[in-house]
């Protein structure tokens, strides 16, 4: 019986080689193609998480510089003269408590929306008799104070907005204080906060009118939101979403509402680049897996190594950065895997820093008003289930003013830092300090007897008495103590003690530290 031989078939060299590379440099094409994704999809995930901080960061500093100039409303609201009814007086108080910048007159108004008092006005001139926005009516309706939407000035002819609050006498409210404010002092306060080339921050007012801009503020002010977004914020107070803005370029849009104002801070990233950076990943894939096809089967699988281990890696770094973990990367062999490494602990860093400057004061780098009272929440807390006591500090340094007017906002600045330095080596690591705004700032002292808690703000008295480095002038401090439970156990009524012990130090001639009644 012969043999037979069984022929298989055959596959030229060339042809088996050709397909042995393109087999080999295929799962090292997908695997490149799934990184730029990767990259993209982080990336994009790192711009929603920027534009958020920063729409809160801002948000934040909007809260407090309202909270200040409604404070210092709120104070001259208390004025002797407008108890007593000398309104020529109170014209004379009220114009010299005009700060230069944005801040552009007081208003006194009736219930029936009629001004009183006008500081743009000499005292006794005549008076317009309408362009009160309804809005106010509320300050008498509800003894709350109110912060208007962007209307035009019956004065000034000009785009202002308006913060009112109630003047009380005899349990009633007479009058309703209120003061004119500019959209630059928005916009003032959205510079503070810079923001990547090419980022969009907006700020708008309760009827979704655009009362500050970071972009070509002077065309777009007083404009409505663009569409999809003021649909939005009828269904949310924050959030994410893909919108355009008034130029029609398409961004990738945060917003958030802030409770106290109904004022919304929006912050767009364009989309634009993004796309384009997956663009251009996507092109170095392909020009990788042209110079693999050259290669061979050796740099095609070693790369394919390469890729896949550095996959690995940055999904573990994504899943800690998804955490809020702190990441640590390897040193990636690939160049794209080193971009996206590196795109990842830019976004780490820039996540920290907005993190913190979202719950720091920028300039002293105190805790703010917002962490403040998120840690003493937490003190009080503590304090009821251990029974033990806490003592609240109101400090408003003497003499600031006279140094701002004569030496300059730096050297201002510059003893705001001294003092916070001073407050933080004075206290105890349990302690926690915060600024307010302007020269105010509050302590909150943990497990402290009445007695003890003065004699904290004594030597805090002292300790910031003493001179500042370059400041001739005088500088000194008041201070007001409330104790929790006996003055409060809420942080706003312990405020309102500790701020009415500051007024009483100030009454008593400055420079020391005063108990609340009670």
């Amino acid at each position: 019986m012969p043999n037979r031989i069984r022929v298989r078939r055959s596959v030229s060299l060339r042809r088996a080689l050709q397909m042995l590379v393109v087999f080999s440099v295929l799962p090292t094409a997908l695997v490149g193609m799934l990184l730029a994704y990767a990259n993209y999809r982080l990336q994009r995930e790192s711009v929603e998480q920027q534009t958020v901080w920063v729409a809160r960061a801002i948000q934040s500093d909007l809260e407090r510089e309202m909270a200040a100039i409604e404070s210092a409303l709120k104070t001259l609201a208390t004025a002797p003269e407008l108890e007593s009814g000398n309104l020529r007086g109170f014209h004379q108080r009220a114009t010299q408590a005009l700060g230069s910048g944005s801040v552009l007159n007081y208003i006194l108004t009736d219930r029936e929306g009629r001004q009183v008092l006008n500081t743009l006005l000499p005292f006794g001139a005549p008076l317009p008799t309408r362009g009160t926005p309804t809005q106010l009516g509320k300050v008498f309706d509800s003894q709350t104070t109110v912060l208007t939407d962007m209307f035009i000035g019956v004065t000034t002819k000009a785009q202002i907005i308006a913060m009112g609050v109630p003047v009380v006498s005899g349990g009633k409210v007479i009058y309703s204080l209120n003061i004119g404010l500019t959209p630059e002092r928005i916009n003032k306060i959205i510079a503070r906060h810079p923001v990547p080339e090419g980022w969009l921050v907006a700020v708008l007012d309760s009827s979704r009118t655009i009362v500050g801009r970071s972009r070509e503020p002077e065309r777009f002010l007083g404009q409505k939101a663009v569409p999809e977004l003021a649909n939005m914020l009828t269904q949310r107070d924050s959030g994410f979403m893909e919108s355009v803005t008034k130029e029609n370029i398409p961004v990738f849009t945060a917003f958030s509402t802030s409770p106290l104002w109904g004022w919304t801070v929006v912050s767009g990233a364009p989309k634009q680049e993004l796309h384009r950076e997956l663009l251009m990943q996507l092109a170095q894939v392909m020009a990788g897996l042209l110079a693999a096809l050259m290669l061979g089967l050796w740099l095609a699988r070693r790369a394919g190594l390469k890729v896949l281990s550095s996959v690995g890696e940055l999904n573990d770094a994504a899943l800690a950065l998804g955490r809020g973990d702190d990441i640590t990367l390897p040193n990636l062999e690939l160049q794209e895997a080193q971009a996206v490494g590196t795109a990842m602990l830019q976004a780490a860093d820039a996540m920290r820093k907005v993190k913190f400057f979202a719950q720091h004061d920028a300039l002293t780098e105190l805790p703010n008003r917002l962490l403040f009272d998120e840690l003493a929440q937490r003190s009080m807390s503590l304090a009821l289930r251990r029974d033990s006591e806490l003592a609240l500090l109101a400090l408003d340094l003497d003499g600031f003013k006279a140094v701002n007017d004569s030496l300059g906002h730096s050297t201002g600045d510059e003893v705001l830092k001294t003092v916070a330095l001073r407050i933080g080596q004075t206290i105890r690591g349990s302690d926690v300090a915060a600024r307010i705004g302007g020269d105010e700032f509050i302590i909150l002292l943990s497990d402290v007897s009445a007695e003890a808690a003065m004699q904290s703000a004594e030597r805090l008295v002292e300790v910031l008495s003493a001179p500042y480095p370059g400041v001739g002038l005088p500088l000194g401090v008041s201070i007001g103590v409330a104790l929790f439970t006996r003055h409060g156990t809420e942080m706003k009524t312990l405020m309102v003690a500790a701020d009415r012990a500051l007024y009483a130090a100030k009454g008593a001639g400055k420079g020391r530290a005063v108990m609340a009644s009670g």
